[in-house]
């Protein structure tokens, strides 16, 4: 069996796959911003989860919010007081008191949710996912490329209504929900709201398009469950951006949005056995 914890800006995620991938059992937690606090839930919670016999676990895969250097967590932007070195010994300190002595990776979400949701698909895909910030991943042919560990779309500086921000600034799902009186992403429905999300998200998808002429892009995070209501504006503002002699390509929703990442952390446990 294998453990998959999806660190994110606000909440963690914690589920239990099969070897066969099924998911058994999950769990969600608030991500603490004192890093005690996050790894007493995190003990707590875990038993939540745990199978009876913790023997069948054979590893664990932790996405995490911010830099890594190899296998080692550093600094996380939206999880500032948080040491990355303190939280791998941590984590290591509380699966050692709940039994369990397994190997630990650390991986960037965004790259592990851009090999649970591109894995389909032929070619060169752009995956981004759209949370507290925007993440990104490059995979070509069921594998992450070399361009992907420095992939970070959501730093990318855009003028947006005048202001020159970084592209999270604009069209992160925070950063949607603040400039919809907070309404959930996922409820917005009025016409001028999702023409709204299109702009927000044209603004940085075609400058990547431009740079990395993907075959298909896919969206995840929140706001792809609202994907269908304002894609075509989306697919024409890009028409309008780019060059006649480039090809718009075709935008996808992930297929699941709220747990690709933790779907793809199996993944790539168990790839690891391999």
């Amino acid at each position: 069996m294998h453990i998959a914890i999806d660190i994110g800006g606000t909440k963690t995620l914690l589920a239990l796959f099969t070897t066969r991938g099924t998911r058994v059992k999950r769990y969600k937690m608030k991500s603490y911003q004192d890093p005690d606090q996050w790894l007493s839930e995190l003990k707590k919670n875990l038993r939540r989860i745990l199978p009876l016999r913790r023997k069948t676990i054979q590893n664990v895969v932790i996405s995490y919010p911010g830099v890594l250097n190899g296998n080692h967590p550093g600094k996380a932007v939206n999880l500032p007081q948080w040491d990355g070195e303190k939280i791998a010994a941590g984590v290591k300190q509380v699966f050692l008191d709940l039994g369990i002595d397994r190997k630990i990776y650390y991986k960037n979400d965004a790259d592990l949710g851009g090999l649970y949701e591109c894995w389909g698909y032929i070619g060169k895909t752009v995956y981004l996912t759209f949370g507290t910030g925007i993440g990104g991943a490059l995979v070509r042919s069921h594998h992450l490329t070399r361009g992907s560990a420095e992939f970070e779309p959501g730093h990318m500086v855009k003028v947006y209504q005048g202001k020159r921000l970084e592209w999270e600034k604009i069209a992160s799902s925070k950063a949607i929900r603040a400039a919809n009186d907070d309404l959930d992403v996922t409820k917005l429905a009025e016409e001028k709201a999702l023409d709204d999300v299109a702009c927000r998200m044209a603004v940085g998808i075609a400058p990547i398009i431009k740079e990395y002429q993907p075959d298909q892009i896919v969206i995840s995070g929140p706001i792809a469950q609202v994907l269908p209501g304002f894609h075509d504006t989306l697919m024409k503002l890009l028409r309008a951006d780019l060059p006649k002699s480039m090809e718009v390509p075709e935008i996808y929703a992930a297929k699941r949005p709220q747990e690709s990442v933790i779907y793809g952390a199996y993944r790539y446990g168990k790839s690891k056995l391999n």
